[in-house]
C-alpha cells in the first residue's frame, strides 16, 4: 500500500499546475509602491501557481518601459496611462491588461509639496515658479497640469523640471525647485524632513471618483501570441492583493529587496489604492486630459489601449 500511495502522490504532483510547463516572462517595474503586488506574487509563488515563471526587472525611468515591451526584453511592464497613450500615438500598440494603483477622494499618499518659505498656497501662486516632476508628461505631471488648468491657471505659466523622485527632497532643500510633485514613499519622507509642506491636494481633487495612476501593460502582438498570459497575470495580481490585506508589513518589506529602500522607509509606506482593474471610464479620463492639454491631437479609441 505504501508503494501505491507514493505512486499516486507522484502522479498528483505531476498533474498539479506547478509541475506543468510554465510560461517564462519578464515583468519590469519602476520606483514606487504600486508594484508591490508583483513582488508578493513572485515571492509567495502566486505567479507560479497561475502558470507564470516570472523574472522581475527594475527600470528606473518610466518612459523606457514601452521600449522594453517593443524590444521584447519585458513581456509585462509597469507604466502609467499617459505613457501608453503617447507610445500608441507613435505606433507602439501597447495595451493595458491590469491596474496597479489609483487615487480616491481620501487617503492620498502623494501630491505637490512646496518649500516652507515659497509663499505658495493657491493654484495661481504657482505662476512663474519652478516645479519638479518625476518625469515630463508623466501621470503626476499631467494630473498637476490638469488641476491647474481646471482652476484657471495656464500650465504654460509654470516651469517644470524633471527631478528623479528620490532626489526631490534635496531639490527642495537646495532651492533648485520651489515645489515638487511627489509620490510615496518619498512624499512622506519630504514631509517628515520638513523640507516641504502641502499646497492643496490635487490628487484628491481630481479623483472621479477613483483615478488610476499606474497600470500593467503588454504589447498587443505578444498578448495575441500568448493569450494565456494576460488573464494569468491579472489573476496573480488579484490574489497578491488579497494576501497583502492580511500581511501588510511583509508586503511593505518587499520594497527592501525590489526597490532597495531602507527598512524604515519601507515600513513607513502606506499601501493604499491598489487595484487590479482599469475601467473604460478611468482610461477615458486620461484620454480627455491629454487632449484638453493639447498633448495629443489625434483621436484615441478605448479599444486601442485597453484590453478586454
Amino acid at each position: 500500500m505504501g508503494r501505491v500511495a507514493s505512486t499516486i502522490a507522484a502522479l498528483l504532483l505531476l498533474a498539479s499546475p506547478l509541475a506543468q510547463a510554465q510560461t517564462k516572462i519578464t515583468v519590469s517595474y519602476g520606483p514606487g509602491y504600486p508594484w508591490i503586488p508583483a513582488f508578493v506574487a513572485k515571492d509567495q509563488g502566486i505567479f507560479a501557481k497561475h502558470g507564470l515563471d516570472v523574472t522581475l526587472q527594475f527600470i528606473a525611468v518610466g518612459s523606457n518601459q514601452p521600449a522594453a515591451l517593443i524590444a521584447g526584453t519585458s513581456q509585462v511592464a509597469g507604466l502609467n496611462p499617459p505613457i501608453v497613450l503617447f507610445a500608441d500615438a507613435g505606433g507602439a500598440d501597447i495595451v493595458i491588461v491590469a491596474g496597479a494603483n489609483g487615487q480616491s477622494k481620501q487617503g492620498t499618499t502623494g501630491g505637490v509639496l512646496v518649500r516652507p518659505n515659497a509663499k505658495i498656497a493657491l493654484p495661481a501662486d504657482f505662476k512663474g515658479k519652478k516645479v519638479g516632476v518625476p518625469g515630463l508628461q508623466s501621470s503626476l505631471h499631467i494630473a498637476f497640469m490638469k488641476w491647474l488648468q481646471d482652476r484657471g491657471v495656464a500650465p504654460s505659466e509654470v516651469t517644470y523640471v524633471e527631478v528623479p523622485i528620490n532626489q526631490m527632497n534635496d531639490s527642495l532643500r537646495s532651492g533648485a525647485t520651489e515645489a515638487v510633485v511627489a509620490a510615496a514613499p518619498f512624499f512622506g519622507q519630504i514631509l517628515a524632513a520638513k523640507t516641504g509642506v502641502r499646497a492643496g491636494d490635487f490628487l484628491a481633487d481630481l479623483a472621479d471618483p477613483f483615478t488610476v495612476y499606474s497600470a500593467w501593460g503588454m504589447s498587443r502582438r505578444y498578448m495575441k501570441a500568448h493569450p494565456e498570459v494576460a488573464p494569468a497575470f491579472r489573476a496573480s495580481i488579484r490574489e497578491a492583493m488579497s494576501w497583502i490585506d492580511q500581511n501588510e508589513e511583509a508586503a511593505q518589506r518587499t520594497q527592501i529587496t525590489y526597490l532597495k529602500l531602507p527598512e524604515a522607509a519601507a515600513l513607513n509606506t502606506k499601501i493604499v489604492g491598489l487595484t487590479a482593474e482599469v475601467t473604460q471610464a478611468q482610461m477615458q479620463w486620461w484620454i480627455d486630459a491629454v487632449r484638453s492639454l493639447g498633448l495629443i491631437k489625434n483621436k484615441i479609441a478605448l479599444q486601442d489601449v485597453l484590453a478586454d
